[in-house]
């Protein structure tokens, strides 16, 4: 008798931090890019895909790439790298490896509110941290804008060795 309640108290605990961890809304959304990536599985137009990176900022905020610049060479750069192509000085001790902005597929994924979101509430199985526990919105927007301008909407250059990352 005392191990079937044993077993069922463990049972019951497993359930309960099994809908806790992957049931359970984020503590602090910042901003819903639901709509966002719906609308992206919808494009079936070039007019369609540039509407969609043209997406302000959420929350009326306008970033400063200059700002957020400084903040990505001080701490985002281990894991994505200089040139944003995921082979930060990190990135070897990483699984899976952190973003490549460089790629196709992060040039028509990722937009402001994207970046945003992702930055603030950090990515689910993987390393990305949710800095919206240290940074404001406005410096999110900032590093946001950044990411935006210089890899995601910057002209693409094929450099040798630049190999893709996730």
């Amino acid at each position: 008798m005392k191990k079937v309640v044993i077993a069922t108290v463990l049972v019951a605990c497993a359930a309960a931090l099994w809908i806790f961890v992957f049931a359970a809304e984020p503590a602090k959304v910042v901003v819903k890019s639901a709509p966002a990536i719906v609308a992206l599985s919808n494009l079936d137009t070039q007019s369609g895909l540039a509407d969609y990176m043209s997406l302000p900022m959420p929350l009326g905020l306008k970033g400063d790439p200059a700002k957020g610049g400084a903040f990505f060479m001080s701490n985002c750069f281990t894991c994505h790298g200089v040139n944003g192509d995921g082979n930060g000085p990190r990135a070897y001790f990483i699984t899976p490896q952190p973003r490549n902005f460089l790629l196709e597929t992060s040039r028509q994924k990722l937009n402001r509110p994207v970046l945003f979101e992702a930055i603030t509430n950090g990515r689910l199985g993987t390393n990305m941290p949710a800095w919206g526990k240290v940074l404001n919105n406005q410096e999110i927007a900032d590093v946001a804008e950044f990411v935006f301008q210089h890899f995601i909407n910057a002209p693409q250059v094929n450099t040798p060795g630049n190999t893709p990352a996730q």
